[in-house]
């Protein structure tokens, strides 16, 4: 009870100092003369002596965050440091691995100049593991496919300017070429013939624009794409070992795959390509991989 007392009497001594009024008055030392007299309260000191701390403890925090100030407190600097000895570690682990595959990449170019040729032994001793569980083949892109099927064509007519034979081989079941019904692909007049000295495998056939081209004979569609040198090109896959070409044509009717009949269309005549000069349609005849001359066994 006493102290209940006690401390409510505390409380309204508090209260009734803090409405007591005092005046600071400033005067000039030499004439005593006044320069300033300001009515203070000791509420009023307390509030702007809590404010002075406030704002000084806003500062002090601002400077640690934002100023290099804050790495000389005790801890704090060595949370940094150990990061960035965690980061230096990792470097140090990703140059080490790029300066081990630099080595085996030397050495492998080292063997190749020598000769030498690299075994499993030697990949074993090494201790690299390759994990061909998960390996996944990387599909060709198209540039690549047009590429080797422009470089088979050229190994093709190599081949071709050897001979030009056009018989079975002994033992074979193959129906001779000239035995052979072959549909026209397109009538019209001859405007270049047959030259397999003059790398002119085939005949160009003049006709009107957008006329449609024919299969020579039932086929399966093994090239349908354009290329530079002869724009929009189908290639058909024969029986008895027997190919054709249609060059330069204005549009494809049909896709890689694609199984044609004898005189179904499979094109749009035209003008693309670089040897192109006009609308004609360039047609290649081949035999057992050998180009022969379509005017001996087509009427066009």
């Amino acid at each position: 009870m006493e102290e209940t007392t006690e401390k409510q009497g505390r409380w309204q001594r508090f209260k009734e100092n803090s409405k007591d009024e005092y005046q600071l008055v400033v005067r000039d030392v030499k004439s005593y003369r006044e320069v300033g007299s300001y009515n203070l309260t000791p509420l009023n000191l307390y509030v702007a002596i809590s404010t002075l701390i406030f704002l000084v403890a806003v500062v002090v925090f601002l400077l640690i965050a934002y100023t290099p100030l804050r790495t000389y407190i005790p801890g704090y600097g060595d949370i940094v440091q150990r990061q960035e000895l965690n980061e230096m570690e990792d470097l140090i682990d990703e140059m080490g691995a790029q300066m081990e595959q630099q080595a085996v990449t030397i050495e492998t170019m080292k063997r190749n100049i020598h000769g030498e040729v690299v075994t499993s032994a030697d990949i074993e001793e090494r201790g690299i593991k390759v994990d061909t569980a998960n390996i996944e083949p990387v599909p060709l892109s198209e540039e690549e496919v047009r590429l080797r099927r422009e470089m088979a064509l050229e190994r093709v007519g190599e081949n071709s300017r050897g001979s030009s034979g056009m018989a079975p081989s002994p033992g074979s079941t193959d129906v001779p070429l000239a035995q052979l019904l072959l549909v026209a692909p397109v009538n019209g007049e001859i405007s270049a013939g047959f030259k397999l000295t003059g790398d002119h495998l085939g005949v160009d056939i003049l006709a009107p624009q957008d006329t449609p081209i024919k299969a020579v004979r039932d086929g399966i569609v093994f090239i349908s794409e354009f290329t530079s040198s002869n724009g929009n090109v189908v290639g058909i896959q024969h029986d008895n070992n027997l190919i054709t070409f249609y060059k330069h044509n204005s549009q494809l009717l049909k896709k890689v795959g694609d199984r044609v009949r004898a005189s179904e269309a499979i094109a749009i005549i035209g003008n693309t390509g670089e040897l192109s000069s006009g609308p004609h349609l360039h047609f290649e005849l081949w035999h057992e991989g050998k180009a022969v001359d379509p005017t001996e066994f087509i009427r066009f």
